[in-house]
């Protein structure tokens, strides 16, 4: 088994990882989609400009789109050795929003082929005070997302036509997307779940719009009499996508499935739990976007301790949670119901 920690308070784990960022021999790789020019972003950037003075090869690849730090803002970095790459410029096409959308989604860091960050966390003080997930692995899993690193970085600054195949090691399943209409590998994986689970179903999910296939795929779970729990942020950061998920969720709770609004802060956790069998967790949204137009890496296994772990975290957000109210959401007003409906009409086009 990996040795590994689970982490929910960014202050903590950004602790861990420039704790284990100062302490790096050979070489520190960095994926990311946002990194901010902010507080968090320059203690980051000094950590890794020591390291990269020392010798350490030190490679940040950002989303150029995600992030506001650009190439001025790393330049001291990158006059220390270090290499920064930004994932694809915006580019005018017909397809303008689906194509921009197909953003590096991932989030990873990668010490001496040692010690990897898996998660839904950025690079920016913006997230604080969210709830997030990252586990920390220590082990001979992290080569693995090493050659995922790699591969991200050799195509940096262009479309992926060829799929990258999922990693198999040790109990622990690496799955690698990229935007397709063909191969939506992550999503065929929780189709997978839902339909083999028999007890339980528990989900953690910052943007939740499942796509047709996988709500399907609840309703048959549900008729199994599979428990289903999903714990959804009161309110999101991106508002819009609140708009659109409103719009499902009361039928969503009529068939049965159970609802839960985490109010104390913003939810960012992306996680998932079947019948304390497997676990998926990593950079993936509960959103057909996500499977259909990002760049993600997650992490499916069925290591005992680290799900007994998961379930610990799950049911203390819960803890902190409000059972959704179907009168209320059968209350929304017009001004409401109107751009959820203009917005879900559009949505497809997007």
């Amino acid at each position: 088994m990996e040795k590994f920690s689970i982490m929910s308070q960014p202050s903590s784990f950004y602790k861990a990882m420039l704790k284990d960022i100062k302490q790096a021999k050979k070489s520190i790789f960095l994926e990311t989609y946002i990194y901010d020019k902010d507080s968090v972003g320059e203690k980051f950037k000094k950590a890794l400009m020591k390291k990269a003075s020392q010798g350490v090869k030190v490679k940040v690849l950002v989303d150029a789109w995600g992030s506001t730090a650009d190439k001025a803002f790393f330049q001291d970095l990158i006059d220390e050795g270090a290499e920064v790459r930004f994932y694809r410029e915006f580019r005018y096409t017909i397809r303008i929003f689906s194509k921009n959308h197909e953003r590096n989604h991932r989030k990873l860091l990668i010490i001496d082929n040692k010690v990897s960050y898996i998660g839904s966390a950025n690079i920016t003080a913006s997230c604080l005070n969210w709830r997030e997930l990252v586990i920390r692995l220590e082990g001979d899993i992290t080569p693995h997302f090493s050659k995922s690193f790699k591969q991200s970085w050799q195509s940096f600054g262009k479309p992926v036509k060829r799929r990258f195949n999922s990693v198999i090691h040790k109990g622990f399943e690496i799955i690698q997307e990229v935007p397709s209409l063909k191969y939506k590998t992550t999503e065929k994986k929780y189709v997978q779940l839902i339909e083999s689970a028999k007890k339980t179903i528990l989900i953690e999910a910052p943007y939740f719009v499942p796509s047709h296939g996988i709500r399907k795929a609840f309703a048959r779970a549900v008729k199994r009499h599979v428990k289903i729990v999903v714990v959804l942020p009161k309110i999101s950061d991106v508002k819009i996508i609140d708009i659109v998920r409103n719009r499902y969720l009361g039928e969503l709770h009529k068939e049965g499935i159970k609802i839960y609004y985490y109010s104390p802060k913003i939810l960012h956790s992306k996680l998932f739990i079947m019948d304390n069998k497997f676990f998926i967790l990593g950079s993936s949204n509960l959103d057909y976007r996500s499977f259909l137009h990002q760049y993600e890496i997650n992490l499916l296994g069925k290591d005992r301790k680290i799900i007994n772990e998961l379930n610990k975290y799950f049911y203390s957000t819960l803890l902190d949670s409000t059972k959704f109210n179907i009168n209320e959401w059968k209350r929304r007003s017009s001004l409401v119901k109107i751009p959820e409906m203009i917005i879900s009409y559009l949505e497809k086009y997007l």
